[in-house]
């Protein structure tokens, strides 16, 4: 019996699929960039102040989020719930950011 056979049987862990790991790569760079650059275009339009403070707010924030984003895409159990995530809350704030602007609001 193989020592992959008998890791298998005595609870290791099973191996991977070939896409997880290039998923998780794609889902924390270009994912964690959409969403990273998503949520700060929207916090700089609805944070209280000057749009140079909202700014330079909501950048100094980024540099978290982004963090915050790849950790947790590498640190997930399942490579696909966490993409879903991370890319649903990138096309949730972008769609927010864009109503915001095409409304006018804040005024």
């Amino acid at each position: 019996m193989t020592r992959i056979n008998k890791a298998s049987r005595a609870g290791g862990t099973r191996a991977s699929p070939v896409w997880d790991v290039p998923l998780r790569i794609l889902t924390a760079s270009l994912g964690g960039y959409a969403l990273t650059a998503a949520t700060t275009a929207l916090l700089a339009r609805l944070l209280p102040g000057s749009p140079l403070e909202t700014a330079m707010a909501a950048t100094t924030l980024s540099f978290a989020l982004f963090t915050g984003a790849v950790v947790w895409t590498f640190a997930a159990g399942r490579a696909l719930v966490v993409a879903g995530w991370i890319w649903g809350l990138a096309l949730l704030t972008g769609g927010l950011g864009w109503l915001s602007i095409q409304g006018g609001w804040p005024s």
